[in-house]
């Protein structure tokens, strides 16, 4: 399924698998210009790629990796003769996406992208008409970058930013990375953020801000547990209660508790 629209100058694109009439997860990509930022689902491919039928794209840069970001990366560069560009560590896995050892929902849910070639993303990505600087953002996955448009007040933050009370982690996520990432992010003057999770939104640096106050009062509280003799699973339950869905349909791959895991381990070590 897809829906577009678009607002202050960017074309977007919300798209998903519907499953019996329901689409359990949407992903955002974008369209500034001529460059495309990340290419979606395959299972939304179809309609996604009538929907850039007669547009000039010359280029796609991924935010990272994974198989909902660079699920249409094939047929776009096949298309529209565009180059694909991301980080020197999400490279490896854009080109042969079988590394990324799916487990079965996201194999349900978004499928395995074809492999694509990749370059490397430099320091600055200039188009005709706008500039990007590739941020490293590590924290959510391997070689992840945010792009910043200084003139517009853009930043395109892929999955680092994905709203400012997010309580699930991947277990291969860092949480103290994570918020590194948004505390150099939240220094930038950014009007708007384009999330790949949640679409625009408006207020970006005050939105940035109010993750970084989320979650660094998230990691005090837990640390004030774990030092009053608490463990990880009653902290969890004191932070941010039991479990919910989401725990059950990815079989724990994404949780609270690989949240709470993760802010106790450290930098450097994933919850998993």
């Amino acid at each position: 399924m897809l829906k577009t629209y678009e607002t202050g100058g960017v074309e977007i694109y919300r798209m998903g698998r519907s499953i019996a009439g329901i689409v359990p997860y949407w992903v955002h990509c974008f369209l500034a210009g001529d460059v495309l930022i990340d290419t979606g689902t395959r299972y939304a491919g179809k309609q996604f790629m009538e929907s850039l039928s007669g547009k000039k794209i010359s280029a796609i840069i991924n935010t990272h990796h994974h198989e909902d970001h660079t699920g249409n990366n094939a047929k776009v560069i096949k298309k529209h003769g565009a180059r694909a560009f991301a980080h020197h560590e999400a490279v490896p896995f854009i080109e042969n996406p079988r590394l990324l050892n799916l487990r079965l929902y996201q194999r349900l849910v978004w499928g395995h992208p074809a492999g694509s070639e990749a370059a490397i993303l430099g320091s600055v990505f200039n188009t005709g008409k706008f500039s990007f600087e590739p941020i490293y953002t590590p924290g959510h996955s391997t070689g992840h970058v945010s792009l910043f448009e200084k003139k517009q007040g853009w930043l395109f933050t892929g999955d680092i930013f994905c709203g400012i009370k997010n309580i699930y982690l991947r277990q291969d996520e860092d949480f103290n990375f994570s918020l590194n990432s948004i505390e150099a992010l939240s220094e930038l003057d950014v009007d708007v953020i384009f999330c790949s999770l949640k679409g625009p939104v408006k207020n970006g640096t005050a939105s940035l801000k109010a993750k970084l106050d989320f979650m660094k009062t998230l990691r005090r509280d837990a640390e004030r547990l774990k030092a009053s003799g608490a463990g990880p699973v009653e902290i969890r339950k004191k932070l941010l209660g039991d479990e919910d869905r989401m725990f059950y349909l990815t079989a724990g791959h994404f949780s609270k508790q690989n949240l709470i895991n993760s802010v106790l381990a450290g930098p450097g070590k994933p919850a998993g």
